[in-house]
């Protein structure tokens, strides 16, 4: 006969994953969005010549599209 209850071990497993799971969501969701968006801004600064007057902006904001693509990679699969 199996035992239908989960080991402690399991039940500790489960229970530090949870916190990771629900965290992760937002987490992802905004990576996901980031990586979406910001592309049209970086594409608006080169196209109005802003990058010149502030190229720690545009670095700023490709690490990020970085970022996203990185955390948001697995949103919604």
């Amino acid at each position: 006969m199996s035992n239908a209850s989960p080991t402690k071990s399991q039940s500790r497993h489960r229970a530090q994953a949870a916190p990771r799971r629900v965290l992760g969501v937002p987490v992802k969701f905004i990576g996901f969005w980031t990586a979406v968006f910001v592309p049209f801004v970086l594409l608006a600064l080169i196209v109005s010549g802003a990058v010149l007057q502030a190229p720690q902006l545009f670095a700023a904001l490709l690490g990020a599209n970085l970022v996203g693509l990185v955390v948001g990679r697995d949103y919604k699969r």
